[in-house]
């Protein structure tokens, strides 16, 4: 196996991006308008079961993802989020880092499985204490994580790549809805027409941009979708790396989300590895069979780094 070029694989590309993302797209921005609030978003979260999904990708299934929200002995709330992917096909669909990562690897793969873990920690008044998540990537047989502690408007990081790892502190805006690349959310409580936010993403799975990279967030319209079989009224959000121009300019969306009026996420669209995919959820009932069918502590099953969190 070749590990250890693997992992200098990933950290050199980290770190050929990391100053350039810290000096344009971390320090600089301010918030965009006012983000939905994390207290807002855990008191609905713990309110209610588990939250399932199924991953699409050109309309097939390829997964499926479990998120909710404990309440711990300490009163921090633990958000829990596992994502699995069962058959990626990347003959058309490779991102450039992992093309790179291919070649020192000397492989060509033609199916990508994926295992992601995620905890949020949030104190009593909503703020972001800390956060982990984690990547296991079959068949390159490696384990990537990014963990974060926030200390005032400081996130000091730590990004590993199998056994190499590299620390680094970057500012983080207060109040910031930090959001895991690869877990969906499932809340997103009192939308209102053109309200706009800047949304903090990590993911372990970002080497050519570093594990935080500033999206901006819109919410644009009123747009109906079905789900369960009925018409919904959803307030639609889009993503996109930068803040939508006034002048009208067009950019490509990051990623695109579907509200209910009630703050609930019906429908989710991201762009994993330069491949669109959808998050649908499922209803409560659908929820509790696969939870039950997957085992309840679903949220730390086959965890490789074995990081423990418990209710």
């Amino acid at each position: 196996m070749h590990g250890r070029w693997f992992n200098s694989g990933v950290l050199l590309l980290w770190l050929a991006t990391m100053t350039w993302l810290v000096k344009e797209k971390v320090l600089p921005p301010m918030l965009v308008g006012e983000p939905p609030d994390f207290s807002q978003i855990v008191k609905a979260q713990e309110e209610a079961p588990p939250v399932a999904w199924r991953i699409l990708c050109n309309g097939r299934r390829i997964g499926w993802a479990l998120s909710d929200a404990k309440l711990q002995s300490n009163d921090l709330t633990e958000i829990h989020g596992r994502v699995h992917v069962r058959a990626l096909k990347l003959t058309e669909t490779m991102s450039g880092g992992l093309r790179t990562l291919c070649r020192i690897l000397g492989q060509s793969i033609d199916r990508l499985q994926m295992d992601a873990w995620s905890v949020l920690t949030i104190d009593p008044l909503g703020g972001l204490v800390q956060f982990d998540s984690t990547v296991q990537l079959q068949p390159f047989q490696e384990v990537f994580s990014v963990m974060g502690t926030v200390e005032g408007n400081q996130l000091h990081l730590q990004f590993k790549a199998g056994d190499a790892s590299m620390r680094t502190d970057t500012f983080l805006p207060s109040r910031a809805l930090l959001s895991d690349a690869l877990s969906p959310q499932t809340q997103l409580p009192g939308l209102r027409a053109g309200q706009s936010w800047s949304v903090p993403v990590y993911s372990p799975l970002l080497p050519s941009k570093g594990p935080l990279e500033i999206i901006y967030a819109t919410v644009e319209k009123i747009e109906p979708i079905r789900w369960n079989g009925e018409m919904e009224r959803t307030w639609l959000v889009v993503y996109r790396t930068e803040p939508k121009s006034d002048a009208g300019v067009e950019q490509t969306p990051r990623g695109k989300l579907w509200v209910r009026r009630d703050g609930t996420v019906l429908e989710q669209q991201v762009s994993f590895l330069d491949t669109p995919i959808t998050f649908i959820r499922l209803t409560d009932d659908e929820a509790a069979a696969l939870t039950a069918r997957i085992g309840p502590q679903w949220w730390s099953q086959n965890r490789p780094d074995g990081i423990q969190h418990h209710d």
